[in-house]
């Protein structure tokens, strides 16, 4: 029986990134919703501090998130993130929940 996957993730971006994070992200959230097993891919952000974000990933299932993250699309936002020197993400927190039934 395949179980929905959500992820709740909390990002501190090192100071004053937090506008790139979000253009960055940005990027993401059309190609992610269009995916088959994307049931939601929202982005939000603190209005008291520009430097705090927080994604809000919902999947059909676990293969439907392996598939999102094996995206090109996400596969290119891993390899930006990783190219830069400090990481512009200082800190994430994922919280994953899946239902109880």
């Amino acid at each position: 029986m395949s179980r929905a996957i959500v992820l709740n993730v909390h990002i501190q971006a090192a100071p004053g990134k937090g506008p790139d994070l979000v253009k960055r992200f940005s990027a993401l959230l059309e190609p992610s919703r269009n995916e088959p097993g994307c049931v939601s891919y929202l982005l939000h952000t603190d209005p008291q501090d520009q430097d705090k974000l927080m994604l809000y990933e919902a999947f059909k299932d676990q293969a439907a998130l392996d598939k999102h993250l094996a995206e090109p699309h996400f596969l290119a936002f891993v390899k930006w993130r990783e190219s830069q020197s400090p990481d512009p993400m200082a800190a994430a927190i994922v919280t994953r929940w899946e239902p109880e039934s």
